[in-house]
């Protein structure tokens, strides 16, 4: 789904060849360990097209050379995006996961993501509370198996924690860009 956000994205602001938005998702994947192969983004066009989310606007033929076709967005596809990034902070599971979503946030109502962001903030915060209240108890277990519960434990609720702080930053980055509209 982020792949396909980020394309409808991309083509919310222009036409382009999917070879160019190959080339604008690989600068933003740099920091990130995701690879996008060409087939994954034609992959992609083929399903938005079908979907009636984006249209064929020109195709040009040379010699001795594959067609390239542009593709833009339709309202459909409009529609589509902002509903598809609301989804993505719904049905959040990792920081990750908003990355697409992170980059089209002027194609959406920021004071919604806010809201969506408290609430993921929330859960998060719920989730630490369970952790804490939860420490194993002396039990019987064999040493090296204690050890490892205590780091896994240790290790979760570390993720965590910093998954909430990196949130807040970016709800105050989504609160400054609701009081600039």
């Amino acid at each position: 789904m982020s792949i396909q956000i980020f394309i409808l994205g991309a083509l919310s602001e222009g036409n382009y060849y999917p070879y160019d938005i190959k080339k604008r998702i690989g600068k933003h994947l740099d920091q990130t360990d995701a690879k996008i192969t060409e087939g994954t983004i034609y992959y992609n066009f083929e399903v938005l097209l079908k979907k009636g989310l984006i249209e064929k606007v020109e195709t040009i033929q040379t010699e001795n050379r594959p067609d390239k076709t542009t593709y833009g967005i339709t309202e459909k596809g409009r529609h589509s995006l902002e509903e598809s990034i609301y989804k993505v902070f719904q049905k959040f599971t990792n920081v990750q996961s908003l990355y697409a979503a992170l980059v089209h946030l002027d194609k959406v109502d920021n004071q919604k993501i806010a809201y969506l962001i408290e609430d993921i903030i929330e859960k998060m915060n719920k989730r630490l509370e369970y952790i804490d209240s939860h420490t194993p108890q002396e039990i019987d277990l064999q040493e090296d198996l204690k050890d490892a519960l205590f780091l896994m434990r240790d290790h979760a609720y570390h993720s965590i924690q910093s998954d909430v702080l990196w949130l807040q930053k970016l709800l105050h980055h989504v609160q400054r860009r609701v009081l600039k509209s």
